[in-house]
């Protein structure tokens, strides 16, 4: 039996009985005014949220293609030659390299490690074709509005890719399609999901307590397309769910800044400075530093007791419980970095191979629905909290054979490598259901 009992996955079917707004990355509104929100209807909140628990909630497929298959003999195989390609290094670009040398050292690949042009756009695309010459494939995370270009580039230069951190999107046509497959976050649908998991918090922790005495926080970061379309999903999710927080739900932009702790500390507490008779809040952050940012002007203003926080990625959420800080930070989403990486990696290996190819691998996630030509694969998506966040990063090492959490290597007695869910149910909403249509033929297959 799969341990989802211990963490809070929750997946596509589930949620999207719940949902009222659409989940299209291709429909993101501008965000509406905190005291002027758009029309909606809903029940109050008398019952938790539509979120459940499953015992089991993915379609595994043995030997699929562009996931690792621990039986497949890879050294049987050509020795590839890959290079991870960053406009600007971070802690997260650093960790994901780390992954992908890992799943590398599994795949008999040479990974070259990770190289970075220190934010300079043309720099990049000025040296991509001697990167390209010199490997078999590439992982690409350039600026999002470069997409399009290093989409050409490479389909000129004939060297397979794949985009890590970025959705590989064409920002200059309307609906912005998907330029090559991805697989990651859906954005909207994370947002709905984090707000799904921290509305389910205010009923553990405040039952008694009327949600109508609570403020809500969104954290955005708006010059930022992906992280605000996340963080759009989580107000569609409460606005459309919980009246009782209409004229509540406030906006806090880091794009003053960068979504750092410092800007997010200020724009929150300017929020909270505003509406000094709130003294209650929920706040949904984009990413880690904003959590981080939320949680000190919490505390700043006395609210850590009576707050909660939560935001996607559990890296610096699991070093602040490592050294016993305990904030309103009460959860944190995560993918663990090597399911998230598995499908990009794999499925780069699978065009080296020629095993697929952009246009025919994982036809079940072709989002046919919106016409998409690509497929924009979701990754599972737990939420980790102080209880279980050791378990989970110790089970990670466990399904990818990796060590990069050996400080958690006590947690790994009695895991094995499908301890833990690792697919992800097909959204229906990906459907387009039309007569013959060979992407909901695909997911039919697999019992989606």
């Amino acid at each position: 039996m799969k341990k989802t009992k211990i963490l809070a996955l929750l997946i596509v079917v589930v949620m999207v009985m719940g949902l009222v707004a659409a989940c299209g990355p291709n429909n993101t509104p501008d965000p509406p005014a905190a005291t002027d929100p758009p029309a909606a209807t809903a029940p109050p909140a008398t019952a938790p949220p539509p979120v459940v628990e499953i015992e089991e909630t993915d379609v595994v497929i043995e030997g699929e293609i562009g996931l690792f298959d621990p039986d497949r003999d890879y050294y049987a195989n050509p020795r590839f030659t890959v290079e991870y390609v960053n406009l600007q290094t971070s802690v997260l670009a650093e960790q994901w390299t780390a992954a992908f040398a890992q799943w590398a050292a599994v795949s008999n690949v040479e990974f070259r490690g990770l190289t970075e042009f220190g934010g300079d756009t043309d720099a990049l695309m000025m040296a991509l074709p001697t990167i390209a010459a010199r490997n078999d494939g590439l992982l690409i995370d350039a600026d999002q509005m470069q997409k399009g270009a290093v989409a050409e580039l490479m389909r000129e230069l004939g060297v397979p890719w794949m985009s890590p951190m970025g959705v590989p999107q064409n920002m200059e046509v309307d609906g912005f399609p998907l330029l090559h497959p991805y697989a990651g976050f859906h954005q909207q649908f994370t947002g709905e999901m984090m707000a799904a998991h921290i509305m389910e918090q205010y009923f553990e922790l405040w039952p008694d307590v009327p949600l109508s005495e609570f403020g809500v926080i969104l954290v955005t970061h708006s010059v930022s397309f992906a992280l605000h379309d996340r963080v759009q999903g989580a107000w569609n999710f409460i606005y459309n769910n919980y009246p009782e927080l209409h004229g509540r739900m406030f906006w806090a932009d880091t794009s003053i800044g960068f979504w750092d702790i410092d800007t997010s500390n200020d724009v929150v507490s300017a929020v909270l400075a505003m509406n000094p008779t709130i003294e209650r809040w929920l706040v949904v952050g984009a990413v880690e530093g904003q959590a981080q940012g939320a949680t000190l002007a919490l505390d700043g203003f006395g609210f850590t007791d009576t707050s909660a926080v939560i935001a996607s990625g559990a890296e610096a959420y699991r070093r602040l419980m490592d050294a016993g800080q305990r904030t309103a930070w009460r959860t944190a989403g995560s993918s663990g970095f090597m399911l998230n990486t598995e499908p990009i990696f794999f499925a780069l290996y699978a065009f080296m191979m020629g095993e697929a190819t952009p246009e025919t691998i994982w036809p079940e996630w072709v989002n046919c629905a919106e016409g998409e030509v690509f497929p924009l694969r979701i990754v599972p998506y737990y939420f980790l909290t102080e209880d279980t966040y050791r378990e989970f990063f110790a089970w990670t090492d466990i399904y990818s054979g990796a060590n990069l959490f050996p400080e958690y290597a006590e947690y790994r007695a009695g895991l094995a490598r499908d301890s833990f869910p690792t697919r992800m149910a097909i959204p229906p909403w990906y459907r387009c259901n039309a007569p013959g249509c060979p992407n909901c033929a695909a997911a039919a297959a697999i019992g989606n």
